[in-house]
């Protein structure tokens, strides 16, 4: 789960370089917002290798349940940051739909949490499958809606 989300994020960090690149060093805006959105992505990003960090194979479901609510706080940050900021206009659309799968992926990791809450061997089992297809749907929506706004921003 934390490769791939170590990948998305790499990806999009480079979109938005290539964005703030793109974008010449007379506008002030575009500039502040693709720094603004990276500095987002970044502090979620070292938040998750924290929490993940601290995940181990033989923690137990109370360990596991705090590591979950501490990942999350971490998403749930994110979107408040990602709130705060002021895109530009032209893609205040792409911004918000950047926002909107960060909160698919906090809504996924609340089933998670959920229906990890009472396992049963088939429950857990389950749930981590849903998970795996979430953390992968966060992985392309996450790359695809940076895509998104560097096309705008670059346009």
């Amino acid at each position: 789960m934390a490769r791939l989300a170590r990948i998305a994020f790499l990806a999009t960090l480079l979109l938005a370089a290539t964005a703030l690149a793109a974008c010449g060093d007379d506008n002030t805006e575009k500039n502040a917002y693709v720094r603004e959105l990276t500095e987002a992505q970044m502090r979620y990003q070292n938040n998750a290798k924290r929490i993940e960090a601290g995940a181990t194979t033989t923690s137990t479901p109370r360990q596991d349940r705090r590591t979950l609510a501490r990942f999350s706080e971490a998403i749930a940050d994110t979107i408040t940051a990602l709130r705060a900021i002021k895109p530009p206009s032209q893609v205040a659309k792409e911004h918000a739909a950047f926002i909107d799968v960060f909160v698919a992926w906090h809504d996924d990791v609340a089933r998670f949490t959920k229906a990890i809450s009472k396992p049963t061997r088939t429950g857990v089992r389950r749930a981590q499958r849903r998970i795996a297809v979430a953390n992968q749907t966060f992985n392309q929506s996450l790359r695809r809606a940076g895509t998104d706004i560097d096309a705008k921003l670059a346009s």
